[in-house]
This record gives structure tokens, sequence and C-alpha cells, in this order.
């Protein structure tokens, strides 16, 4: 056999797909460890074997050498199928259908074809003999066609993988597609030209080995078949508990995760499109400038009903390598069981503020109603012995006495009644106990009450025991008022400030000069018992007056730690 071989531009196709599958094999040997990458590069080597026979069959100038290169290239093609199969297994099912077994079992019938080439020439059993028409055209024999249908098995098996692969895992669609379409074009090619009904320059094998490989070669490099890390990254999210949310520039859902499908209670082909203002009506600010939006929280409630879900809204600005915001990223945390925690924590700590201070009260009530019948019971035998000696005049100013002090009793009893429905109360938040203490306070004294609430106030914003002690400090304020005020109107005013609530008690009464506070006057107005119960939950109190001016009780108190940051911004 003369070796005797020619340039034409015919031979640049096959010399190409000899490249692209030599880095086709490279890429994925460097990734032998991830499922299906192995065979993949074995099947790379042999197609460019395939390749490289099919190029020196076209540059080939006598007929032995080209058919004998035909030989060569007919050698790789069941190597070549069946480790494409080996490969479509593994990757569609990594462990479950390439086994120890069934890769012997395919390994089998590679090493048949080798000897019977290489002997036809004694039995025929391949081709019958060889024809040459611009192109070597061979008269199959038996075996042949057995090989023939073999290979064509294979490649049924193989579409039915990928079919089953697509339907099954969204997540490899699009390299299952293209590398489908490449299986189906190639073999429909590789028919139509074996049977001359596709004119080409190109053989048909070298045809549709370059449009399978190169429908490979886009689903490897652009969808990262066997880079593990979009890999991982992909299934991380698919998996995540947590719910995500891409949105375009208009504030359009262009992609989520099952997570967030759970969440929002549609299907993905119902909410994709849709804006995001539409179903979290929270959202609305995230559809406006995504260039200026950088990351932001809030809290939503969905579901109706007893038990709505909390969720956690965190919103990030989406760039590209420009560093312009291309659209917005929500990850959805579920804080339902969070939040249910921190209620039956935070009712805890209510109902122990309330025995505590239920505690004081009662200690209070019995130093001050043990000093009052005290007093009481001494005034009482003074005007009893005042009678007995008929001393009218001190009998009667020791009875006038002892009216007096059981009316401001009798006042401070109630007061004190009051001030534990307040405790009680508190259960169902400051605010709302706050307003029925003044209702309370306003039909019993005829003082009238004014109170302006915070436009930003939650019932989690103060600890419980500051909630206890605040609502204690404006009650002895207003008791102040009434002993001492002689005041029409009180107004109650609460606003949140730099981590800290302000609330101020004034009233238009006849005031007092704040240098009576220097001679003993804390203890008359009560300003000790107020800067000890503020002092106990690290807050101030500061009393300003002057006389027929009124007075101004500020209290500071600290916010929850834990809303302190949720309101920043306040």
């Amino acid at each position: 056999m003369t070796m005797n071989y020619a340039y034409t531009p015919k031979i640049w196709p096959a010399f190409f797909t000899v490249l692209l599958l030599i880095a086709l094999a490279f890429y994925s040997g460097r990734r032998r460890s991830v499922p299906g990458a192995l065979p993949f590069a074995i099947g790379s080597l042999f197609g460019a074997l395939w390749a490289a026979g099919a190029l020196m069959e076209i540059a080939a100038l006598n007929l032995p050498t080209k058919i004998a290169w035909f030989k060569f290239q007919a050698a790789w093609q069941i190597p070549l199928v069946t480790a494409t199969t080996c490969f479509i297994l593994e990757y569609a099912w990594p462990g479950r259908w390439l086994t120890r077994r069934n890769l012997i079992l395919l390994s089998i019938p590679c090493l048949l074809p080798l000897g019977i080439i290489l002997t036809n020439d004694f039995h025929h059993l391949v081709w019958l003999k060889f024809l040459y028409d611009g192109e070597v055209i061979p008269l199959r024999g038996a075996v042949n066609w057995t090989f023939f249908a073999y290979a064509y098995g294979l490649t049924i098996i193989n579409l039915i993988v990928f079919a089953w692969l697509f339907l099954r895992s969204p997540q490899h669609r699009w390299p299952v597609a293209l590398m489908l379409t490449g299986q189906i074009l190639g073999r429909t090619v590789y028919m139509l030209g074996a049977a001359q009904a596709l004119k080409s320059d190109l053989s048909p094998e070298v045809l549709a080995m370059v449009i399978e490989n190169l429908m490979y070669a886009i689903a490897l490099f652009g969808f990262h078949m066997f880079d593990p890390i979009p890999l991982a990254r992909h299934t991380a999210i698919e998996q995540l508990k947590v719910g995500m949310l891409v949105l375009d520039p208009r504030g359009k859902i262009v992609s989520l995760n099952p997570a967030a499908q759970t969440i929002l209670g549609s299907p993905t082909n119902h909410l994709l499109g849709c804006q995001i203002q539409e179903l979290l009506p929270a959202c609305t600010d995230l559809s406006g400038d995504f260039q200026a939006a950088g990351k932001g929280q809030d809290e939503i409630s969905l579901g109706s009903g007893p038990e709505p879900r909390y969720y956690q809204i965190e919103a990030s600005a989406l760039n590209d390598w420009r560093g312009l915001a291309v659209g917005r990223l929500l990850m959805l945390h579920d804080v339902t069981e969070q939040k249910r925690t921190q209620a039956q924590l935070l009712e805890q700590q209510r109902a122990l503020a309330t025995l505590t201070e239920r505690e004081r009260v009662a200690r209070e009530l019995h130093d001050g109603i043990g000093q009052v019948l005290g007093y009481v019971k001494m005034q009482a035998q003074s005007a009893r012995i005042s009678l007995a000696q008929d001393q009218m005049a001190d009998a009667d100013s020791d009875l006038e006495k002892l009216v007096v002090v059981v009316q401001d009793a009798h006042a401070d009893v109630r007061e004190y009644i009051l001030g534990a429905k307040l405790a009680a109360s508190s259960h169902h938040g400051f605010l709302i106990a706050l307003r029925h203490f003044l209702q309370r306070f306003q039909e019993y004294y005829g003082v009238r009450t004014e109170f302006i609430e915070p436009a930003d106030w939650s019932d989690d914003l103060l600890e419980p025991t500051v909630e206890a002690q605040l609502l204690r400090i404006i009650q002895e304020a207003l008791t102040n008022v009434r002993k001492q005020a002689k005041a029409q109107c009180v107004q109650v005013l609460i606003h949140l400030d730099d981590g800290r609530a302000q609330v101020i008690v004034q009233d238009d009464g006849v005031g007092f000069d704040p240098a009576l506070l220097l001679d003993g006057g804390e203890q008359k107005y009560g300003l000790g018992f107020l800067r000890e119960r503020a002092e106990e939950v690290g807050g101030k109190v500061e009393i300003q007056s002057a006389p027929k001016q009124g007075t101004r009780v500020v209290v500071e108190v600290p916010i929850n730690r834990s809303q302190s940051t949720v309101n920043g911004k306040q």
C-alpha cells in the first residue's frame, strides 16, 4: 500500500473536528471526578480518532489507502457510540444505571469489531467489497448490518434517557436539549448520506460528527456541564428553604426557586412575568430606582386566618460588570416560628413583669393603708377623748382631719385599683393599656386627657419590664396632677428618637417653683418614686415647671435592642 497524500480544502472540517474533540476530551478529563465526565472524555478521544481517520481518508490519493483509513474509522464507531451511552447513563443518574455489570456488558461489543474488521479479507462479513465514486462506497456484509443495528439501538436508548432527563430535571433541560438535538440531527444526516439522499462535499460520517460535537461543545462550555460549582449553586438554590425571587428593572419576576413558589402559592409559569407589587404589596418600592437601590429589609405577613405566615424580605441590587443595576434579588426568610417564639417569650415576660408589679403595688398598698389606718385610729381615739371631755371643737377638728384622710385614702385605693387594671390590660399592648387608663382617669377625676400616639409604634418595641415601669411612672405623674396641679387638662405625648422612647406628661395646672425640689420637694411631688422606677430600667426623668405655667414631666426609657435597628430611621 503506497502512502500518497495531498492537501485539499476538504480536510479542514475534519481537522477542526479533531481539535474540538481533543479540547472536549482534555476539558472533561480534568473533571473526571464529576459524574459522566470520564466516559465523555473517552468518547471524545474515540471521536477524535474517527475524525483523524476521516481526515486521512480525504487526503489520501489512491483507493487502497482510502479503504484502509475507512476501515480505521469503522473500528472506532462502536466504541464511540458505547462511550457516549455510558456518558449519558452516568450523567442522567450517577451511580444508578452505569453499574460495573452494565459497563462490562457494554464493553464486550467494542472488542468484537476490531478483530472482525482486521480479518474481513478472509470472510467478508463486514464488507463484501468497496466501490469508489469520488468517495469510498462500501457494500455491507451481514455483520456490518448487525453493528449498524447495535449502534442505532444504543442511539435510541440515548434518546430515551435524554428525554427522561429533560422531563424530570429542569436544571438539565438546556444542555440536554442541545445534546438531544445533536444526536437527532447527526443520525439523520448520517442516514441521509448513507442512502445517497444528501449531497455534500463532506462524507456523511464527518458531517454528522461535526454537528453532534458542535452541540456537545455548546452544552459543555456554555452550560458548564462538568463544572461542579454552578451545578452545586443551582442545586443549592433549588433545595434552599428560603424563597428567592429575581426581578428585572421593571419589578417583574424573571426567576424564582421552588421555595418561593411554595410561599406565593402559585405555579411557576403563573408567577413569571408578574409585577412584584401585585403579589407582595409591601414591595412596591422595589420596582423603582434600581440604580440607587441598595440593600433593604422589611417584614410582611402572607395568608389569612388566625395563623398567617411571616416573612422577612431581604432585597439586594443585582449589578452587571459595569456596576449598573440590572435587577433586584429578593430573599424571603420564614420567621413565623421565630415570631411565635418571641411572642410567647414576650407574653411570659409581661406576665412576670405584671406579677412583680402586683407584688410591689401590694407592698405599697400595705404600707400606705397601714399608715392611713394607724393615723385613723389615732385621730378616732383623740376624737373620743375630746367627746368624753365635752371638748366639741377639738373633737370636730379631729373628725374633720379624719374625713380628709379617709377621702385621700379612698382616692389612693381607687388609684391602686386603677393601676391594677392598668397592669392587667398591659397584656393587650402598651398603648391599649395606656388609652384605657387615661380614659378611666378622665372619668374618675374630671381631668380631660389628651393622648398623642407615635405613628411607628410596635408592641414589641419595649421590654415588658420597661413597659410595666413606664406605665407606673405615667400613673404616678397623673397622681401628682390630681393631687397637686389643680389642672383642667393633661396631655400625654410619646415619640421615638435615637433608640429611646420619650414620654411627656404635661398639665395646665398651677405649677410650682423647681427650687422647691431642693428642699425635700422630691418626696412631695413623687419625683423620687419616678426616678427610682426609671433608673431600674435604664431610663431617666426630668421635671420642668413654673408657677402658673403647669408642669411638664419628661421620661426617657430604652427601646428593645432587637427593635432599635429596625426603627433606626425613626
